[in-house]
């Protein structure tokens, strides 16, 4: 044996072992006998590849060809070099010559193919698959990789086809279940994707995006925790995956679990600081958390990094419309529309927030929800089935009712003593719950329930027909655009014959899908608004709500004034309803009552502090009549509400729960009442418990009402020791009576349904 031959004998032999650097300077040797050895020009071409000295590597194929050039596995090994770089044009220009020299090799065509994929050229890249199969019928890569392409045109039948013969063909290529399973989960069928992905992974453990893809599918079932478990899996194996740690922080945010979802959006920055999806997402945690300013300044991050992404500018709009930025936040929602004109769920955060506004009037309104309904829900409606119900007299009928707040939250002191006092022989109560997280509420709303169906993981068309199959009669939505109208178009295909919008959303839907929508005469006078709205007005007796108090709450305290010598003023509301209009009403009370001081509980960002010091400085109040307090636990702010004498309410758009947590404290609320539901609503109660003199029309009247009751020390802690029995014995807290004229509604509704029904036949 030669001399070269004995020194590329070695090469080899180090090569296979794995000793690349000993291989290299065998093959170094090589060439030191012979510059011009094209074998051995290619064997280091390789190694170097294999040491991810990539440059050297593509110089020494070259070279190795300039001396062979008609060597396939030098021009097939050359391509290999120049895809990992992502050179795809070179590549493809090595492998069209290989292919010039062995048309044949099947394995040629399926590796152009995957690279005129990842071009994005689609048709050749199909060529290319179906030539490598025409060449060799049972080559399983070639099957998947052809069902890449056909999946990405949308052929989906055609590609879950490739991809199962690839699977039949060869159980074993991991690939290919993987492929399988991706297919699936496009195709939102995530229990065969989920199964695909494991199979995947029980023949390649290591396998970082079946992982991924695995963690992603069970998500979207509803498991997060065996989602967390397969992300951090991901990122055991590849430390800086951004898209499980974005992932891990999203799941953690719908948890709850605000702070460690930060902490992961920190880690995705400390890697790629140019994340924008990390800065938006840590900016809705932040929010979520009451941290305002830091919200904000991680969502304007976002913005600048992707001025497009859509729902950046809906957070921004919402987190300074709750420090009352409003003229930004109503350009920041028009901005998140205008770029996504299709999504609804954008437009629906534009028309909530629109309540807070006070600038634009109930006709605008109006329209801008009928345009909301026009695009996003009637085409749906006009294409949904006729319903086959029993029709039987006297049957006992399927209540439905839909929210993502059955848990801690606050329609639950509204709903809760419905569920509770629903009548079980009359009607069939079923719940679908898009909460991501149970909680004691949650499992006392369950208990109440007939049944309870966890809809979170359903798309909207899955629950409209999850809702069919139930053979629901009356679907009741407590919600409305609240949550960018989370469920409205689940309503918008009408799986129920009756439609209702309950409790959650101060104003019309705009579809004509929903059709009614429930108040009473206060907030919704007879002959004064039927006109906003497409759903018909359903005025319940007394008001449109009960009232169900924490369990837990404090006992009632001496009226504060009387200890401190000065009379104390609160607000309790969410702070996006304290428009600037109010701070100058409250400013013009605290003057008309010396000595008196305000309280105002918001989630109390620096920005905010320093606005709302300068607000009232402006107008003469000095700032230690000022309590700034942050956001607090339900008992604390329970405790801070028996600190105060008298309760502001915020105008245009009222508090209601606020109103409610007061008055059970013995404190008297001062409201101003308006055209609009919004404006009128929270004031339902008062009329119920004959409070009507705290009822302002005018804002001058509103002033007049509250500096005269704080002159009467002895009228405020009279009607503070009487306000929580009042609530006892009224309409308010019976709420047998209450769901019980409820139900004759919904009787009334199923009998019209009937009638209208038979009328047709």
């Amino acid at each position: 044996m030669s001399a070269i031959a004995e020194t590329l004998a070695r090469a080899k032999e180090h090569q296979s072992a794995g000793r690349l650097q000993a291989s290299l300077d065998e093959l170094r040797a090589v060439l030191q006998l012979d510059s011009t050895h094209a074998e051995a020009h290619y064997l280091i071409g390789v190694v170097l590849f294999g040491l991810r000295r990539w440059d050297e590597a593509i110089d020494s194929l070259r070279l190795s060809l300039r001396i062979e050039p008609g060597e396939v596995t030098a021009w097939h090994y050359l391509a290999s070099v120049l895809s990992q770089q992502k050179r795809l044009d070179e590549a493809a220009v090595c492998l069209q010559r290989a292919l010039e020299l062995a048309p044949h090799q099947e394995r040629l065509h399926n590796f152009l193919g995957t690279l005129l994929e990842r071009q994005g050229r689609g048709p050749e890249a199909e060529t290319c698959f179906r030539r490598a199969l025409a060449l060799n019928p049972n080559y399983a890569i070639a099957h998947s990789n052809l069902g890449n392409v056909l999946l990405h045109v949308g052929r989906a039948d055609e590609a879950l086809a490739s991809y199962r013969r690839a699977v039949e063909l060869n159980p074993n290529l991991a690939a290919a279940h993987y492929n399988l399973a991706h297919a699936w989960q496009t195709l939102g069928n995530h229990d065969e994707a989920a199964g695909g992905y494991r199979r995947a992974l029980a023949l390649q453990p290591d396998f970082v995006e079946a992982h991924y893809n695995l963690g992603n599918a069970l998500r979207d079932l509803g498991d997060r925790q065996r989602a967390i478990e397969q992300f951090n899996r991901v990122i055991e194996l590849q430390s800086g995956h951004v898209g499980a740690l974005l992932h891990l922080g999203n799941i953690l945010r719908d948890l709850g679990r605000l702070e460690e979802a930060i902490s992961y959006y920190r880690k995705i920055l400390a890697v790629d600081p140019h994340c924008a999806e990390a800065h938006g997402n840590m900016g809705v945690a932040f929010n979520e958390l009451g941290g305002r300013d830091e919200a904000i300044e991680s969502i304007r991050r976002a913005i600048e990094l992707a001025p497009r992404a859509t729902f950046d500018h809906s957070n921004l709009a919402l987190a300074l419309q709750s420090v009352g930025q409003w003229d930004e936040a109503i350009v920041e929602y028009r901005q998140a529309v205008a770029l996504a004109p299709d999504k609804s769920g954008l437009l629906s955060n534009l028309l909530y927030a629109l309540h807070y506004y006070p600038s634009i009037g109930a006709e605008s309104l109006f329209r801008e929800h009928l345009a909301w309904g026009q695009r996003h829900a009637d085409p749906l409606t006009s294409s949904a089935r006729p319903h086959a119900l029993d029709r039987s007299p006297g049957r006992r009928l399927r209540i439905g009712y839909v929210s993502p707040h059955f848990k801690a939250h606050a329609v639950n002191f509204f709903f809760e003593p419905i569920l509770a006092a629903h009548d079980r022989e009359r009607f069939e109560i079923v719940c679908y719950s898009d909460t991501a997280v149970d909680d004691e509420t949650t499992r006392r709303l369950r208990g109440h329930a007939s049944s309870w169906r966890s809809s979170i993981a359903l798309s909207d068309e899955q629950l409209s027909a999850q809702i069919r199959q139930d053979k629901i009669d009356i679907l009741v939505d407590l919600t409305g655009h609240i949550h960018g109208g989370l469920r409205l178009l689940a309503f918008a295909r009408k799986p129920a014959p009756i439609q209702v919008t309950y409790l959650g959303y101060q104003n019309t839907t705009g579809m004509q899908a929903m059709d009614y929508r429930m108040t009473d005469e206060w907030s919704d006078p007879p002959g004064t608004t039927e006109h906003l709205h497409t759903e018909k007005l359903v005025r319940l007796p007394s008001a449109f709500f009960c009232y169900l108090p924490s369990p837990d709450a404090p006992r009632i305290t001496p009226l504060p004034a009387e200890t401190t010598g000065r009379v104390t003023f609160g607000s309790f509301n969410y702070f996006a309803k304290v428009t600037p209009e109010v701070l100058e009403t409250w400013s013009n009370i605290l003057n008309r009552v010396p000595r008196s001081r305000l309280v105002i509980l918001a989630d109390m960002a620096a920005s905010l502090r320093a606005r709302l010091a300068d607000s009232f400085a402006r107008q003469g109040i000095a700032a230690e009549r000022l309590e700034l307090v942050h956001r607090l636990p339900r008992a604390k702010y329970l405790d801070l509400i028996n600190r105060v004498d008298i309760a502001l309410d915020p105008f245009p758009f009222n508090g209601h729960t606020t109103t409610c947590d007061c008055l059970w404290q013995g404190v008297p609320v001062f409201t101003l009442s308006g055209q609009t539901y919004a404006s009128r609503f929270g004031s339902s109660g008062h009329r119920v418990l004959g409070l009507t003199s705290l009822v302002a029309q005018q804002p001058q009247q509103y002033v007049e009402i509250a500096a005269s009751l704080a002159g009467d020390l002895s009228g405020l802690a009279t009607m503070r020791a009487q306000l929580r029995d009042r609530m006892m014995t009224s309409a308010l807290l019976d709420f047998r009576t209450f769901t019980s004229n409820l139900e004759a509604e919904y009787l009334r509704m199923w009998n019209d349904w009937l009638r209208s029904v038979d009328g047709r036949q």
